[in-house]
């Protein structure tokens, strides 16, 4: 299967374990789910009340059998991909969206320093 860009919203903990591991786990029913065509959609999954804002990833992912895909609506997604797999799939972090409260317009960011390490991602920050 072709190289997927899909969007990603959960909180900021899973968050930096994806960009730590660069690897995304299933859930407990063995579905990992994403918007294909957007971020603003998914920022509903990365609320994280302890940071005060929410969190979205862009990523680049190469889906392989035995994974497979479902396209489908969910609350509030439209165009949610569902990726069902047994296994953690490799990505790689693409952009970070951050949405702090009350915020309305995006602005990016590049290279952030995480844990000492220079990761050349895109940061963009969702503004009011």
């Amino acid at each position: 299967m072709p190289k997927h860009r899909l969007f990603h919203g959960t909180n900021g903990d899973n968050i930096l374990q994806i960009i730590d591991t660069q690897q995304m786990r299933p859930d407990a029913s063995g579905q990992i789910f994403f918007s294909q065509f957007d971020w603003a959609p998914v920022l509903q999954h990365g609320a994280d009340t302890r940071r005060k804002a929410a969190f979205a990833i862009c990523v680049d992912i190469n889906i392989q059998p035995p994974a497979s895909l479902q396209r489908k609506q969910t609350p509030g997604v439209l165009n949610t991909l569902v990726v069902r797999t047994n296994s953690p799939l490799m990505v790689e972090v693409i952009e970070l969206i951050v949405r702090e409260p009350g915020a309305s317009q995006v602005s990016p960011k590049t290279s952030v320093i995480y844990y000492a390490t220079i990761v050349n991602i895109r940061i963009s920050y969702v503004r009011s």
